[in-house]
């Protein structure tokens, strides 16, 4: 390393650490009041410690920061001693004689002296050894490197006024400029690895790329380093990861392990299969992901790594579920492989990987439609193991099941609870996918309720957070495009439609539960443009694929229930009432309350049509308590249109007064202004969805009521027929830019 470059790399020594072989030197020799001995001992402890604590990092601004409430016996404080300690290094041997007498300044003390002698095994002890050895160890050059960085890390000083008090003659000034042209900082490569080993895991967690300034630093401090810390192999690959380049990552993955496999005796290629099954699976690489798990799972086994076994066995399990397809099935069923992980996970004394695998079971369960009682209790005991070790990295994971938990038993208020919950209290210690995830489900509860301005708001938050991976944005993208699309679909600006349809369906690696959704809302824009047959083909479709794969039987019910209303649409009402009934008995005993409500709206619709309107005041009398619970604004409007349909047509009030066969009667005027009740109830609900349409439909219904009800409404008639004229223009302004029929 040349002389006059500006930064230094030692392997150990480094300035601060001279400057904390100083201050021991006060400590050792009473110099330091006794009331404030124990405080900069608990100081020193920490400092040798070094588990938290890069020391050649650290600058005078540190000592002076800790040092300047601790009194010395002079009167002064520990930072101003410290500062005419380094000061009366008057040379480079001064310097040298510091730590060459290391042994009997500290060690080997005479009993005349009264100083404070210093156990070779104590933290401190070693710590000075370590110094003593290192510095026999280093090349005269390496010396003078260090004299030269001791001088620049001084001299941040010498304005101070302790300093400035010294009154050193003229020469000796010069003497403490000596190499000011050539000003070194300096580090040693034992902190600069502590560093490293943090920014690992920070990324990791945090699920972020490096900045640029960052990745500037790093260069630099690797320019001047005479040996490359393998760490920053693995810091290059999670950096390659999080920005999307698969070549990068891929590269320096593979530098890693050859480095650390070549200088360690530990076997480390199990972790280098597991980091590569991950990486292509995040890349939708999935054949090769399988391929590459499978042999970490053989290689952990030959070498008895049960950690190691235990997660692959996990990841793989959760692989799976995921991808059906392209995994193949595992030897045992599900719950033999939770049963498995359960026993391995408490041999080993793992108790984060019990809480992982309690938490599979519960989604397990819940996918399949298990047991409402035995889904709560596999939540409850993995929240127990999290608490037990403090592992709020797992709170994120938690309450995503436990919110799904609650919304599908038609709670979905406490669900919301959860989400919101999270989003204020563990954003700081939880990872990135789970912060982004919570809130666009959270986001995505909110446009159901209508508030589609409050979802972007949600999203629009968490947008830079988002934006640390390329993986995690694609999925925040997702849910925004899906929002913007469910709101064009019901404002009926059919060209936006179609661009974001093409926008969702071109976006990779989507969630399940968001390929259900985006799969709903297609369905829905066909049926609304009249285009019912591709609408039932895709439905039949997304139906097949669902029960080949065994998805969550949620996802079954819902795409049954689409394909049921699409039958509906096509006069087919008895076919899709079989189909709903089905629907009924699956989501009973599964607990999947909004999946009940729905197709109970919806048996309600067949049973209109069908002119048995009595029976539909039943269910609809006991059933909207419950979807009002389910807070979902599209929901609660069918039932209260359906309600007010039902009760127009029960007793054919509204032919026979139109027809003028008899007078509106007191009985026939209370159930048409009952039915007016609902329906604007229905609009209420429609008018936050701003669903243009059904809007329509039921301003026409209102008209149509105001009309036969006599003279005492003729304000609202006329309000509402005004009403009706504006949404039809603003329904023929939404279509002018495109045509009705889809293709």
């Amino acid at each position: 390393m040349s002389h006059d470059s500006d930064l230094l790399c030692t392997k150990f020594l480094a300035p601060a650490k001279v400057a904390l072989i100083a201050l021991m030197h006060m400590y050792c020799s009473h110099a330091i009041k006794t009331t404030s001995r124990v405080t900069l001992l608990m100081l020193l402890l920490q400092w040798t410690d070094g588990k938290d604590t890069c020391l050649s990092l650290l600058g005078l601004s540190d000592f002076k920061a800790h040092l300047s409430r601790i009194a010395c016996v002079s009167g002064r404080s520990a930072y101003d001693g410290l500062l005419l300690k380094l000061y009366s290094i008057d040379s480079m041997d001064d310097l040298c004689s510091l730590i060459n007498d290391i042994d009997s300044a500290f060690f080997k003390i005479s009993n005349d002296s009264g100083n404070i002698s210093v156990s070779s095994t104590s933290l401190v002890g070693h710590f000075l050894r370590r110094c003593y050895v290192e510095f026999k160890a280093m090349e005269f050059d390496e010396r003078v490197d260090l004299w030269k960085a001791f001088i620049t890390f001084r001299s941040y000083a010498d304005n101070d006024m302790m300093v400035a008090s010294l009154h050193k003659p003229d020469g000796h000034r010069k003497l403490f400029s000596q190499g000011s042209d050539s000003r070194k900082d300096s580090f040693a490569l034992e902190d600069i690895t502590k560093m490293f080993e943090f920014q690992i895991e920070y990324m990791q967690k945090q699920g972020c790329s490096l900045p640029v300034s960052m990745v500037e630093s790093l260069d630099k401090i690797l320019a001047h380093s005479f040996r490359t810390p393998s760490s920053i192999y693995y810091i290059r690959f999670l950096h390659g990861w999080r920005c999307g380049d698969y070549q990068e990552a891929f590269e320096n993955l593979h530098r890693y392990f050859d480095y650390t496999m070549h200088h360690n005796e530990k076997i480390f290629y199990q972790y280098a299969l597991l980091n590569l099954a991950i990486l292509q699976a995040d890349f939708n690489c999935l054949e090769e992901a399988v391929w590459s798990i499978q042999e970490t799972i053989k290689t952990a086994r030959e070498n008895k790594d049960n950690i190691c076994l235990n997660f692959s066995l996990s990841w793989l399990y959760h692989f799976h579920k995921s991808h059906p397809r392209e995994c193949p099935p595992p030897s045992s069923s599900d719950d033999a492989t939770v049963q498995f992980l359960k026993v391995k996970a408490k041999e080993t004394g793992m108790v984060n990987l019990q809480s992982v695998v309690y938490l599979s079971e519960a989604k397990s369960m819940i996918t399949s439609g298990g047991n409402a009682t035995l889904i709560f209790e596999s939540i409850m005991k993995s929240a127990y193991m999290n608490a037990s070790i403090n592992l709020l990295e797992s709170v994120g994971a938690q309450f995503l099941v436990q919110a799904t938990f609650w919304s599908r038993l038609g709670i979905s208020n406490l669900g919301k609870f959860y989400t919101d919950g999270f989003l204020d209290l563990f954003q700081d210690s939880s990872f990135v996918e789970d912060i982004v995830k919570i809130a666009c489900r959270s986001a995505y509860t909110l446009v159901n309720c209508g508030r589609y301005d409050e979802a972007l708001e949600v999203l629009t938050f968490i947008e830079s957070t988002a934006s640390r991976s390329l993986r995690i944005h694609q999925i925040w993208v997702t849910y925004k495009t899906l929002i913007m699309f469910k709101r064009a679909i019901r404002n009926e600006r059919l060209n936006e439609v179609e661009a974001l349809s093409k926008q969702l369906n071109s976006v990779p690696g989507v969630t399940e539960d968001c390929h259900l959704d985006i799969r709903c809302a297609q369905v829905e824009h066909y049926a609304r443009c009249g285009n019912t047959e591709l609408a039932m083909t895709l439905c039949a479709q997304y139906l097949d694929s669902a029960v080949a794969d065994d998805l969550d039987v949620y996802n079954q019910l819902v795409y049954m229930i689409e394909y049921a209303r699409v039958m509906l649409l096509l006069g087919r009402p008895l076919r899709g009432y079989t189909l709903i009934m089905r629907c009924i008995s699956i989501a009973e005993k599964s607990s999947l309350v909004p999946i009940i409500m729905e197709a109970l709206c919806l048996i309600c619709q067949i049973f209109n049509s069908i002119k048995n309107h009595q029976q539909v005041l039943e269910i609809l009398d006991a059933t909207i308590p419950h979807i009002v619970e389910c807070e979902n604004a599209e929901l609660l409007g069918k039932a209260y249109y359906e309600t007010a349909k039902a009760i127009t047509s029960a007793s054919d009030i509204l032919e026979i007064v139109e027809g003028g066969k008899e007078r509106a009667t007191p009985e026939a005027r209370a159930k048409i202004l009952n039915a007016i009740r609902y329906a604007k109830l229905a609009y209420t609900e429609y008018e936050k969805l701003e669903d243009i349409s059904c809007m329509l439909d039921i301003s026409s219904m209102l008209a149509r009521l105001y009309h036969v009800v006599g003279p005492d409404y003729i304000d609202e008639r006329d309000r509402t027929a005004m009403l009706n004229m504006s949404l039809r223009q603003m329904r023929s302004d939404a279509r002018r830019s495109g045509t009705l029929a889809a293709t």
